[in-house]
């Protein structure tokens, strides 16, 4: 999966995930979720369908002493499908808060039909003492802007 750059500002806001992400509860827990568009979601679970699915998430973090993004790239080993979704963590601490604590991120589409967690792939993150790092960063160089 490459890595992406961005050299601007401008680039970050335009390259931003447009659907949107939220907590669910999951068995009495708190996980992150990055809401998806409704095709998208469909074609994923088509691609992992009856298969034994590994899945790879890695937290790639821009900042400066002001902004802080983090691009969430999600990869399927042994298939094609790989996505990433750039977000503002500025306005998201909960959401990497909840991250650091789980180990677990979800995927679920942007439809209001789907917003229990029976409706959610979930997905373990194989290092999380990574998503701590990264909240650690975030706590550290994100500033609200007013």
């Amino acid at each position: 999966m490459p890595k992406r750059n961005f050299s601007t500002l401008e680039e970050f806001k335009a390259n931003l995930h447009k659907e949107g992400a939220t907590i669910v509860e999951f068995s009495g827990s708190k996980v992150p979720c990055i809401l998806v568009n409704q095709k998208k979601y469909e074609e994923m679970l088509q691609r992992v369908h009856s298969k034994k699915v590994r899945a790879e998430a890695l937290l790639d973090i821009f900042y400066d002493e002001q902004d802080v993004f983090v691009d969430v790239q999600v990869k399927f080993l042994d298939t094609d499908f790989e996505a990433n979704y750039l977000l503002y963590a500025n306005n998201m601490i909960g959401f990497f808060e909840a991250l650091a604590e789980s180990g677990l991120i979800s995927l679920a589409p942007d439809s209001s039909a789907y917003t229990n967690s029976e409706n959610v792939f979930m997905i373990q993150l194989p290092k999380k003492d990574a998503a701590e790092k990264a909240l650690e960063i975030i706590k550290a160089n994100a500033k609200k802007r007013g």
